[in-house]
């Protein structure tokens, strides 16, 4: 006999077994706070287990026969329950010193080749080089809780740091040096939502004061500061991200790059739709209408092994690196990514 329990039963026989003393184990609000929630989402992932047997026709446990055809949730119930399973993953990572939580997807791509690499640059790093089309290019994201509920329930303050290199690994003429390297502190509120909207649900909004620079001396020295606002819309396996920008002004004497925003213009549109067996495509546009300058970034991914996704990555445009932001890239990349878009950090940008 297979009997099912609400979420609300299961909680609450879970909790008179620990005020009962049934698990024994010291415990404060946090950690039970945190316990209840992880027990959510273990009732909803047996939920879903038993809805599969639903499916091949287990008997019910009054002699019935369940329907063999499975109905799916509604699109917006699924984006509402990634998210509430987003936010417990990333609370369990929080509260674990040994964890890093992802902010922007983790990925290596061994082979990444640039039909337009701009070697006139290239020679302020080795003034007898030259740079070669294939190189090495990864980024590594992570970000850091600060601060829970800053406005009541809502709004949680992070630190999220990204670097994104560009390796020139197999030119060993010029001693495989870093091309380039960007550095991308923030500072962020996070405002998990359940909104919905015309079939959609805003899962998430991000207010975040951002600094982008590569670390160089004039004249490959590039930096900007920015204030965004990211908006994240998921509709069952469709997501949609928009993050406009505004840059923060710089005297003329310090500004590196004053016409970056003719090329990287004023913020980023991605559109991501997840297939069967969770793979992945995405696409981001980025650029500036009244100068006609544009960047185009695809990505597809899949589950590879043991935790890693195969990664293919192209990018076409402005705007891919900051020492290269005004030269027009045609990059294809080959590796291995480590976190999907969907989960369990939401739409990664």
């Amino acid at each position: 006999m297979i009997a099912r329990l609400s979420s609300c039963a299961c909680l609450s026989l879970l909790l008179t077994a620990f005020t009962s003393g049934a698990y024994a184990q010291p415990a404060n609000q946090d950690a039970l706070a945190l316990r209840i929630n992880a027990l959510q989402y273990e009732i909803d992932q047996l939920n879903q287990q038993l809805n599969v047997l639903e499916g091949q026709k287990t008997p019910r446990f009054d002699g019935s026969v369940y329907q063999q055809a499975l109905t799916p949730k509604p699109p917006d119930e699924q984006a509402i329950d990634e998210t509430r399973e987003r936010r417990q993953l990333e609370d369990e990572s929080s509260h674990n010193p040994f964890s890093i939580t992802t902010h922007r997807t983790n990925y290596l791509f061994p082979v990444s080749y640039n039909g337009n690499q701009d070697r006139t640059r290239f020679r302020d790093i080795d003034a007898d080089g030259d740079a070669q089309n294939t190189e090495v290019k990864f980024q590594f994201s992570a970000k850091f809780s600060l601060l829970k509920g800053l406005f009541g329930d809502h709004g949680d303050l992070y630190f999220g740091y990204t670097q994104r290199s560009w390796w020139q690994a197999y030119n060993t003429d010029s001693s495989s040096p870093f091309r380039e390297t960007n550095y991308e502190p923030e500072v962020f509120i996070d405002f998990a939502n359940a909104w919905r909207l015309f079939g959609w649900v805003n899962t998430r909004n991000r207010l975040s004061l951002n600094h982008q620079s590569n670390g160089r001396s004039a004249p490959l020295s590039r930096s900007w500061n920015r204030v965004y606002l990211e908006s994240t819309l998921q509709r069952g396996n469709w997501a949609l991200a928009v993050a406009p920008h505004w840059r923060i002004p710089e005297s003329a004497g310090e500004d590196d790059n004053p016409d970056i925003e003719r090329y990287m213009g004023y913020g980023d549109i991605r559109l991501a739709k997840r297939f069967d067996h969770d793979q992945e495509f995405s696409t981001l546009l980025r650029g500036n209408p009244s100068s006609g300058n544009y960047g185009t970034r695809l990505d597809y991914s899949w589950p590879a092994f043991k935790g890693l996704r195969g990664h293919v990555q192209y990018y076409y445009g402005y705007g891919e690196s900051l020492v290269d932001y005004d030269q027009r890239v045609h990059r294809l990349s080959l590796g291995f990514s480590l976190n999907p878009l969907f989960t369990p950090s939401g739409l990664l940008r």
